[in-house]
């Protein structure tokens, strides 16, 4: 379902105004993480080869991010939040970006695809260092425990034997693509092999998970970041996948968040920053009109977990948050000073990222309109402000 660019909403004669929009993406198009792939072509076929250095934005990446850069710019005109032409003044925009060159890069991509040769500040920590806002775990934002963690997983999950026990379709459509046939001898083939287990290190302070999650979630990633890049289809899975193949290594990808973003512990670690930012900045009547905020998959599931949403975009798997796509919130005001949220998703499908088709008001990239835990929509689709922001608290409150 595509976002039609309209007038401002008007509900039973009271004009609904957009005041604001905050927009957490995911990064665009990237090369291989470092051990991100975990299994390799049964017959040793090699890996496609890339020119950026592993985990860094691609000049193609940086083109599909400037393109979704360009549509919030042709959006938000519509709705008079933004002049069509000329640089927005600084005090209305606002990009914060985690510190990988990935996300950086991404966030300037951005910037120029919204405003074209415009000095748009891109804010973001040093390089390397671990943002509390994307990384609140890590940066000791948050209390934490592992053990505590595990245990949380296996209660909402089942553990990871649970999770994949329903994707054995899904690890067969790896397998193909992979190489394995009838007389494959091959571990990963067999799938008597397909169990796992997730336990807390032995230093007691990360998780432990082992099996076919563990292998498959990176190593589909990588395949379809091949195919969002644009590679030859003989470069993407060996010539091995088709749409129902693509959709099938997404689901396995998305399976990841079931340990380390979904479960309550962990999104609403994950989650508790950016949750208490959200809640701030959708409360100050002097925050920017327009506030990107670039980071990574994990964040957008843990954020959509706090606020209890599901979603898929055309050609992923369910909950696997689409490259260079971003989650959003958008904040109306009615005539009578009441005020609602619009929560919804937008991003590129993955034959409109392949082909870095334009995207306009015809041709709009998908968007899904989404009602988080408490929200009673109206007419429109919008929820209370006050019910958005109580979703949100008990994540927030984790903050130390």
């Amino acid at each position: 379902m595509g976002l039609a660019l309209a007038s401002p909403i008007v509900v039973a004669g009271s004009h609904l105004q957009l005041e604001r929009v905050v927009l957490l993406y995911r990064h665009g198009v990237r090369s291989p993480l470092p051990g991100e792939i975990q299994l390799d072509e049964i017959n040793r076929k090699a890996w496609p080869s890339w020119s950026q250095a592993p985990s860094e934005l691609t000049q193609h990446g940086i083109a599909g991010v400037a393109l979704m850069g360009r549509y919030d710019r042709q959006r938000l005109v519509a709705h008079q939040l933004f002049a069509a032409q000329g640089c927005p003044d600084s005090s209305s925009i606002w990009f914060w970006a985690n510190t990988d060159q990935r996300t950086i890069a991404s966030a300037q991509a951005l910037a120029q695809g919204f405003a074209p040769g415009c000095a748009i500040s891109i804010g973001h920590q040093p390089p390397g260092s671990e943002d509390p806002l994307f990384h609140p775990i890590e940066a000791g934002a948050v209390s934490w425990s592992a053990a505590d963690a595990v245990a949380s997983i296996q209660a909402h999950s089942g553990g990871p034997n649970a999770l994949t026990a329903s994707h054995a379709d899904d690890l067969a459509a790896m397998a193909q693509v992979m190489g394995c046939g009838a007389d494959s001898t091959a571990p990963f083939c067999d799938a008597q092999n397909w169990r796992g287990a997730l336990t807390v290190s032995p230093d007691q302070k990360h998780l432990a998970l082992s099996g076919p999650i563990a292998s498959t979630s990176g190593t589909a990633e990588a395949i379809l970041m091949a195919y969002v890049e644009g590679k030859p289809l003989s470069d993407v899975g060996w010539g091995r996948t088709d749409a129902g193949k693509l959709e099938s290594l997404s689901r396995l990808h998305s399976l990841l968040f079931d340990i380390y973003a979904r479960p309550d512990y962990m999104a609403q670690r994950v989650a508790a920053v950016m949750s208490k930012h959200l809640i701030a900045t959708l409360q100050d009547d002097h925050a920017p009109r327009l506030s990107v905020m670039v980071g990574s998959d994990n964040n957008i599931v843990a954020l959509a977990s706090v606020l209890d949403l599901h979603f898929k975009m055309p050609g992923y798997g369910k909950d696997d948050p689409p490259v260079g796509g971003a989650l959003g919130m958008e904040l109306w005001r009615d005539a009578a000073n009441r005020r609602y949220v619009r929560v919804f998703y937008q991003a590129q499908s993955l034959a409109q990222l392949r082909a870095l088709q334009p995207i306009n008001e015809r041709q709009p990239p998908a968007t899904l309109t989404l009602h988080p835990a408490g929200c009673v929509p109206n007419k429109q689709g919008l929820c209370t402000l006050a019910s958005v922001i109580t979703q949100l608290e008990r994540a927030a409150s984790l903050v130390r």
